[in-house]
């Protein structure tokens, strides 16, 4: 997985949350906080990073069963975060 596929995903999320109507606000909030910290730490390489993909796999377990799509891609962007030690 590159880089460029990670950041495919993200925007397929965006897309998918423009397009959800029936997510509590608060869980479109703590996702999309999720997806900014993804994006701002793309560049970088600390040890802070390695919980993202923990963030990720929790919201995509939230989402589960309303919006399997977004779980799908939520399920991916993790198993990427993880695979480039992020």
């Amino acid at each position: 997985m590159t880089r460029e596929d990670l950041l495919l995903a993200l925007q397929t999320v965006h897309q998918e949350l423009e397009n959800a109507d029936d997510l509590a606000e608060e869980d479109v909030a703590r996702l999309r906080q999720t997806m900014a910290e993804i994006e701002s730490v793309l560049g970088r390489s600390d040890d802070e990073e390695s919980s993202l993909s923990d963030q990720i796999s929790e919201s995509a377990r939230q989402f589960e069963k309303s919006h399997p799509l977004l779980t799908n891609t939520l399920g991916r962007i993790a198993d990427m975060l993880q695979q480039m030690g992020i």
